[in-house]
């Protein structure tokens, strides 16, 4: 192959990348062809099979397409919870979600779920009272009054009964976690200005939560506090929290105008715990607070030109979590996970041949609205898109300074809005744009419509670069958590918190990549062997002609002769013998014995005689 043919594929090889490149950017019309296969695969995997699907791709499937709704119906336990058999909290949550979102009454499941609430016992609770003066105050529950002193240093001192104790230097009355104690109502009451709230944290945590509600009187005045805080258990009343199934059913019980302030403590203490369930997303959901939006689109991955979300394994599923507040609305994190995800798409249009993630990736990021009737959601509501209205996350209508419009019909989780939300620019939040390695001092991290990946936008605030605090397990390759997971064991060396223990990977689960690179150093000789094959032939031919001519004969006495010529024998001659008479024969001469000889002789003689 001559060098001109080796740089000519070389070019070619090089047009084609570059080619490809070009190509990778997907059009709107690709897009939308996309999309419809992979409807047209998920409609193709649910027909006539929804009996067999198991109880999340039914749902998911309802959700996404308005398939199998009476095997949902079939799957419950009375149509309370489900699986039947076997109801659990998350699988129930989602199976209203669904039905609720095709019109089905759903309100025997909704009093299963909020049957399941219980306390938590996670979490501890301080009573703050505070003053601008020193003031004495009365603390009345059970029936009893407690007097304590509040100095000028706002530090308390005396007795306030066996529910509350003194905590935290003095400052914040303990509440004992006892049920007695967390039913009762304080009625606290001072003799100056004054104001009370509630503060909890997760046990063992040095992160403290300050209540949304504030209370404040006048000297004299009575303010009143208790503790509501709840969570939903699985299984039988002794049973501890479920932390996924709590996301889920104060998710939908948030969507079905359900009061769900008193378990948002549980959920929001414990979130540093549960990064797994992407917790994020449904406190976005819920509260509509930019913190949690920008803090869930800070954990998406780029790996190369892929974009997602993988906290619990399954990147399909967390994607599709991770966006699922943000359908209505248009983000960068999202184009570049919509992206990969058209990349990553199965030829048949499902992503990895699985009906769950597929259904459930369609109902978050490229949703299709249908109704039960020609109308809307079949109660007569009319399309909220069709009027000319917007259909936004439940609690973005306000924030983006919009109405809600009770009166017209959206898909699950919505809002019909007056507005159309359009992100603002960090500049036009008057806000500054700062690195990942940056926090946002004095100010507050909110979403922007201008930000590339690895920015967040600091409003009210400065942005300041920290240097993160690297842990000893950290330093040697380990990461600081509460337990350790099946393919990990624990390290002893030192974390960051004090309940976090190190975990490192085993070593039997430790990959080696030896194989591979030999395996493709294989690869790269063959293609040279065959690029080049002629060249290498000839060479390797004269090397073997070479090694011919130049090798040695055997030396002259050693080793075997050299083989005869064929047709002629080689035979030594046979010499002449001649017999001569004996007359002629040599004769021979006689040796005569020398003088030293005789001499030994006599010597020897006489040695023998005396020896008689």
């Amino acid at each position: 192959m001559t060098k001109k043919r080796i740089l000519g594929i070389l070019v070619i090889f090089l047009i084609l990348i570059s080619f490809s490149l070009l190509q990778a950017q997907i059009s709107p019309e690709e897009e939308e062809e996309k999309i419809d296969n992979a409807y047209s695969c998920l409609a193709d995997k649910v027909e006539g099979e929804c009996s067999s699907l198991s109880s999340e791709e039914k749902i998911f499937s309802l959700l996404a397409i308005n398939q199998c709704r009476e095997e949902v119906i079939a799957d419950s336990s009375n149509e309370e919870c489900w699986p039947d058999g076997n109801c659990r909290l998350k699988t129930t949550a989602q199976a209203v979600l669904a039905l609720n979102s095709v019109g089905v009454n759903t309100d025997d499941a909704q009093q299963w779920l909020l049957s399941q609430n219980r306390t938590p016992s996670e979490l501890t609770w301080y009573l703050q009272i505070e003053s601008n003066e020193q003031t004495r105050c009365d603390i009345t529950y059970a029936g009893t009054s407690y007097a304590i002193d509040i100095a000028e240093d706002k530090k308390i001192s005396g007795d306030a009964g066996q529910c509350l104790s003194l905590a935290q230097d003095n400052y914040w009355l303990e509440i004992s976690t006892s049920p007695f104690c967390y039913n009762q109502e304080f009625s606290i009451s001072c003799d100056k200005d004054f104001f009370t709230t509630l503060l909890f944290r997760k046990q063992d945590s040095p992160i403290i939560h300050v209540s949304q509600e504030i209370s404040s009187a006048a000297a004299g005045g009575t303010t009143i506090e208790k503790v509501e805080s709840f969570c939903f258990r699985e299984g039988g009343i002794g049973n501890p929290c479920n932390y996924e199934g709590s996301l889920w059913t104060v998710l939908v019980l948030n969507s079905l105008e359900k009061d769900i302030s008193s378990y948002l403590p549980y959920l929001i203490t414990l979130t540093e715990d549960n990064q797994r369930f992407l917790p994020d997303a449904f406190l976005y959901f819920i509260t509509a607070d930019t913190e949690y939006s920008v803090s869930l689109l800070s954990k998406q991955k780029k790996v190369g030109t892929q974009y997602y979300w993988k906290e619990s394994g399954d990147m399909y599923y967390d994607t599709a979590l991770a966006l699922f507040p943000f359908k209505h609305e248009t983000l960068l994190e999202k184009t570049n996970s919509k992206q990969w995800l058209l990349e990553t798409q199965d030829t048949n249009g499902c992503w990895q041949d699985n009906t769950r993630n597929t259904a459930f990736i369609l109902a978050s990021i490229w949703p299709r609205d249908f109704f039960t009737d020609g109308n809307g959601d079949g109660n007569g509501l009319q399309d909220c898109v069709s009027v000319g209205n917007y259909c936004v996350n439940k609690g973005s209508c306000i924030g983006y300074g919009g109405q809600v419009l009770s009166d017209y019909y959206c898909s699950i989780l919505s809002e019909c809005c007056t507005v159309q939300p359009e992100q603002l620019t960090c500049a036009e939040q008057d806000g500054e744009i700062c690195s990942s390695n940056q926090i946002c001092s004095g100010g507050d991290f909110v979403s922007a419509a201008n930000l590339i990946s690895g920015q967040k936008c600091c409003v009210d605030g400065t942005c300041q670069t920290v240097t993160p605090v690297i842990s000893e397990c950290e330093q040697q390759g380990g990461t600081c958590k509460i337990s350790c997971l099946s393919n990990e064991q624990q390290a002893f060396y030192s974390c960051e918190f004090g309940g976090d223990i190190c975990c490192v990977l085993k070593t039997t689960q430790k990959k080696s990549y030896t194989w591979i690179w030999i395996l493709l150093i294989l690869i790269v000789l063959v293609v040279i062997g065959i690029i080049f094959r002629d060249k290498i032939r000839n060479f390797w031919f004269r090397i073997k002609s070479k090694s011919r001519r130049s090798k040695p004969g055997p030396k002259p006495g050693y080793g075997r002769p050299p083989p005869r010529p064929p047709h002629y024998p080689m035979r030594r001659p046979m010499p002449e013998r001649r017999i001569l008479p004996l007359s002629h024969r040599p004769l021979k001469p006689v040796k005569r014995p020398s003088k030293s000889q005789t001499e030994l002789d006599k010597v020897l003689k006489k040695l023998k005689e005396m020896g008689k």
